[in-house]
């Protein structure tokens, strides 16, 4: 399990939507005040941002909780992300390029170029649809699993 510390904004129903500070991944390093990773982080504003979680323990607005979510379904949906548009941009490139040299007798790289933006909008079109299926399966929900003070119950 990803836990992630956060503040709870509102509860809708069986869920609440929390926000969850963004912060560089080396703001803890010894070396952070000399890295230039850290002073590149530092030049970018910081985000926080709102998710919406399962209200397993009935939370209040102003609450601090820890959050969590399956590393699987993490794993799971972060190659759906990246590798999804990138196939089929490739997909489509390849089959639009042998599709326009049989039929069209076209040839050089606007038929691949075509054929690759109709992919990669295709793939984020089958990303959006996987999303919005799996939108309240909780085996994808992050969940409040405790609240900020509280100790893990269960084994490590």
């Amino acid at each position: 399990m990803i836990e992630e510390n956060a503040r709870v904004l509102r509860v809708e129903g069986g869920f609440a939507v929390v926000e969850t500070q963004q912060r560089a991944a080396c703001g803890s390093c010894q070396s952070s005040g000399s890295c230039s990773t850290s002073v590149l982080a530092g030049l970018f504003k910081r985000h926080d941002n709102q998710l919406r979680v399962l209200n397993t323990l009935d939370v209040r607005p102003g609450e601090q909780v820890i959050i969590g979510v399956q590393e699987q379904a993490l794993v799971k949906l972060s190659l759906l992300a990246y590798l999804m548009p990138i196939l089929s941009m490739i997909a489509g490139a390849i089959i639009v390029d042998f599709w326009s040299r049989d039929y069209l007798g076209a040839d050089g790289e606007l038929p691949q170029i075509i054929g690759g933006l109709l992919g990669l909008a295709g793939g984020f079109w089958l990303l959006q649809r996987f999303s919005r299926n799996r939108q309240n399966d909780p085996n994808y929900q992050a969940v409040i699993l405790r609240r900020e003070g509280q100790t893990k119950v269960g084994f490590v």
